[in-house]
């Protein structure tokens, strides 16, 4: 075998084989091979055997061979070299060789032919067939690293817990892991390059591919939480998360993700809101059972209270009536005014008892108005130091520019007192009573604590110096019949009555108390900063009971009080139309009978008296209504009661304040809605 005509080189380049006969052509050839480097190692063998043994001892990067040789053709030694050597590059090279071989000897897969005419194309062929030949390896390489790399990722894939898999661009499955195919995949197209791997996933199917498709379309993070049937039909919930993935050029070729079955952790939470649920309802159970208790409580402190007290006062009036009776029978009839004051005492207790409860509960009839909290504080002043005895000392803190509040004059007035003679009590040796007022506003944070609207209040702080509370009977002192006194001293309705007469105003009350150092309780009542004309000094002259004439349509359900009121007023001289119902009255009031005024009971059954005074003014605009009422639930005001022609008297009333009522009603000018 002839040996390299390359000697030395400093770094080995292409080694090549030269298969020729002929020294003078293998000298050509050489001088153009080596014109690719120095460094190129060239081998020559001219027979068969020798260019065996050179391709089974030496590994060459491109074979140059003569068609014609001494022992065998060049197609032979091509079919040799595609053995032993079969991915090195193949020339031909022939003095003889004709485009119909050539073109046939490339299609049986020799690299390219160069003809001995023209032995200066070898240089270029053989580069191109060095360089194809050195990219063939390295993508031989490359893809051979690819593979170990997806062997080794495969074999931590099978070993994982969680499923795994990867995707395609499209979104086929490409690979999964044997714990996922085990699981859920049913069927797997070999080599997985071009089909669907096929997933039982229930009725969350769609969301699952609606997922995936956006995840596609934008080449993101796929999450998606989806329930499943396994391969035994068993319902499992997978949390799917995965990445895009990229070729080493950039190009967006899929996914690869990995999912974990969270099924226990569904199953913990379902058991978990099981149990809140069960819990809950549990729970309310029990507080349904509590509010039960409660009312209960409430009902039976309710009817031992009220059962207390109204027997005093009916003892009063029925034990009073009947010594009357008796006295009258037998002609005695001194010293039975006595017997008429008790009577008058115990139903003015009884008529002070019922408002006390319609303010606790917020259904009281209030007159609200504009109202100098300072003025009637100074008014009530001499009664209050007759009422709480020369051992206390009185004394005010009023701000001389004080705000104009919106209240009902009497009631602020009946919520000092009651409030004086509580303090009384709590000083049994004296001690110093205060009554302040001030200006203030509560901001949204005070006026949110207060269950009132934030604005300006004017505020009234009644101080004593007496036991002081301490917080457990702070917390129940505005509940109804809650008293610390011994029974048969006090009702416990005090400041039950005076907190629902304050927040029925828009106001609030709250207690501020030490145990030793006194108590002060304070009211807040809404500011008034509507603009009023000056008050006509007339308007509080003192009415007098007069006769009078006129006829007034008397609507009362209640027979005992509509005889009671028929005959007074008759008494007054003024002539009265009866009615029991609204229906009765229309029937009246729709005739020509003349009727100066309406008198009707705002409760009445099926239309109510102010429904009926609606129907009424639609038949007589100008009529003027007085109405009458214990108790009405939308009577609680008057300002958004009471129309222009229109005023109210609460039951039980003095008769003679109820006579002057009717005088000033008929005195009235009205000239009607219209």
């Amino acid at each position: 075998m002839q040996q390299s005509v390359l000697a030395d080189s400093s770094e080995p380049g292409a080694r090549i084989l030269l298969l020729e006969d002929s020294s003078i052509d293998a000298d050509l050839i050489t001088r153009q091979i080596l014109k690719l480097g120095p460094d190129t190692r060239i081998d020559r063998a001219v027979i068969r055997r020798d260019f065996e043994t050179a391709l089974s001892a030496s590994r060459y990067d491109l074979i140059f061979s003569d068609y014609s040789l001494p022992d065998f053709t060049g197609l032979e030694a091509f079919g040799v070299a595609t053995t032993l050597a079969p991915n090195v590059p193949f020339i031909f090279i022939s003095g003889v060789i004709g485009e119909k071989f050539a073109t046939e000897a490339v299609r049986a897969g020799a690299t390219d032919y160069v003809t001995k005419r023209d032995l200066g194309r070898i240089p270029g062929v053989a580069k191109r067939a060095l360089d194809e030949a050195r990219a063939r390896r390295d993508r031989e390489t490359a893809m051979l690293a690819l593979q170990e790399s997806e062997h080794r990722f495969q074999l931590m894939a099978d070993s994982a817990p969680a499923l795994i898999w990867a995707t395609d661009e499209v979104g086929r499955f490409t690979f999964v892991n044997r714990r996922f195919e085990t699981d859920f995949v049913t069927t797997i197209p070999e080599m997985m390059d071009g089909g669907w791997a096929t997933l039982i996933l229930a009725d969350d199917l769609p969301a699952f591919a609606a997922a995936n498709q956006q995840a596609l379309q934008r080449r993101a993070v796929l999450s998606v939480e989806v329930r499943v049937i396994d391969g035994d039909g068993h319902t499992r919930w997978l949390r799917c998360e995965a990445a895009p993935r990229y070729s080493g050029s950039g190009r967006f070729v899929g996914h690869v993700g990995c999912a974990i079955d969270v099924s226990g952790i569904r199953l913990a939470n379902d058991m978990l809101e099981a149990e809140v649920e069960a819990r809950t309802r549990e729970l309310a159970e029990k507080e349904e059972a509590l509010r039960q208790s409660q009312k209960m409580e409430a009902i039976g402190q309710l009817t031992g209270g009220i059962a207390h007290d109204f027997n005093n006062m009916l003892a009063g009036i029925k034990g009073g009536a009947d010594l009357l009776r008796k006295r009258l029978a037998t002609g005695k009839v001194d010293g039975i005014d006595r017997y008429i004051d008790i009577i008058t005492s115990s139903a003015d207790r009884a008529a002070a008892l019922t408002h006390r409860l319609l303010a606790f509960s917020r259904r009281q009839s209030l007159d609200v108005e504009r109202t100098d909290l300072n003025e009637r504080i100074s008014s009530l002043l001499e009664l209050l130091q007759r009422t709480i005895g020369d051992s206390i000392n009185v004394e005010t803190k009023l701000e001389p520019r004080l705000w104009p509040a919106l209240t009902d004059r009497n009631q602020f007035e009946s919520a000092v007192l009651n409030l004086a003679i509580n303090a009384r009590d709590a000083m049994p040796g004296g001690g110093q009573l205060t009554i302040s007022t001030l200006n203030t506003k509560l901001n949204l944070a005070q006026a949110t604590s207060f269950g009132v609207a934030p604005g300006d209040y004017v505020q009234i702080l009644v101080s004593d110096t007496g036991t002081g509370m301490p917080q457990s009977v702070i917390d129940k002192a505005f509940d109804p019949f809650f008293t610390t006194k011994p029974i048969g001293q006090g009702t416990g309705l005090g400041l039950s009555m005076i907190f629902g007469f304050a927040k029925q105003v828009g106001g609030h009350t709250r207690i501020l108390s030490t145990p030793d150092e006194g108590t002060t309780v304070e009211i807040y009542m809404p500011r008034d900063t509507s603009v009023v004309a000056e008050a006509d000094d007339s308007e509080d002259e003192e009415m007098t009971v007069a006769t009078g004439s006129g006829t007034i349509l008397v609507v009362e359900d209640e027979v005992l009080v509509q005889m009671l009121i028929v005959d007074y007023l008759n008494d007054l001289g003024y002539e009265t139309i009866e009615a029991n119902d609204a229906q009765r009255a229309l029937s009246i009031i729709e005739s020509d009978q003349t009727i100066d005024l309406l008198l009707t009971d705002v409760g009445l059954p099926g239309m109510n008296g102010r429904e009926l005074a609606e129907r009424a003014r639609t038949v007589r605009p100008e009529l003027k209504v007085l109405f009458a009422t214990g108790y009405a639930e939308g009577a609680t005001s008057r300002q958004g009661f009471l129309a222009p022609g229109m005023d109210m008297v609460a039951k039980p009333f003095d008769l003679d304040k109820f006579g002057e009522k009717v005088n000033a009603m008929l005195k009235m000018e009205f000239s009607g809605t219209a």
